[in-house]
């Protein structure tokens, strides 16, 4: 008699609807999750910053990200900010934000790479957001990004991409690692790597 009416149970309408409606929002979350979380697109950043040397005399300074998820980055953005800390013994770090050559990208597909150059000898600095006008003087007058590095002991860059996501229009954010004065490193790109040094005419 308590297997019939289990049996009764199992194949009532009001189950098989709960349970199916159970499983609906299980799938449908799990969906969402992959969605949301392992398939989309992600950046991983070059540990060094390259610098191409330019005849001898001027320089120009390179980093470089690739799209490392599964979908494609569109409309890509990418700032150079530049924290120094204690500047002229002020308390804190002091931020400002450098324009690159990369202010638009129309699409990063997958496994591609991006070069952005963050510094360039030749041209005077373009401010997204000017630092306090002494600072300012103090970046203006550096000819080489190494001298940056120099105004301040805690002195770091970052590379800050910004992107929408292809598949929901999500915009991202994405931040470097904190690049130094002992990560410039002269010589070529291969991949997000600098190797062997060498002049460009």
């Amino acid at each position: 008699m308590s297997t019939s009416a289990d049996s009764s149970i199992l194949i009532s309408p009001i189950f098989t609807h709960s349970l199916s409606l159970l499983l609906g929002v299980i799938s449908s979350y799990f969906v969402w999750w992959l969605i949301s979380h392992k398939w989309i697109p992600s950046i991983n950043f070059g540990p060094e910053i390259c610098r191409y040397k330019i005849d001898g005399e001027n320089g120009l300074y390179v980093c470089a990200f690739e799209n490392a998820g599964h979908r494609d980055i569109v409309d890509v953005e990418v700032v150079t900010r530049v924290g120094v800390e204690r500047f002229n013994e002020a308390e804190g770090w002091l931020f400002f934000s450098l324009k690159t050559n990369s202010t638009q990208i129309p699409v990063l597909e997958p496994k591609r790479r991006a070069l952005v150059r963050i510094f360039d000898q030749r041209e005077e600095r373009q401010y997204i957001d000017a630092p306090p006008p002494s600072l300012r003087k103090s970046v203006d007058d550096c000819v080489a990004l190494e001298e940056i590095f120099d105004i301040s002991n805690g002195a770091i860059i970052q590379l800050h991409v910004f992107g929408y996501d292809s598949f929901s229009g999500t915009r991202r954010h994405y931040v470097s690692p904190d690049y130094s004065k002992h990560d410039v490193r002269s010589g070529r790109l291969k991949g997000l790597t600098v190797v062997e040094a060498r002049s460009i005419s």
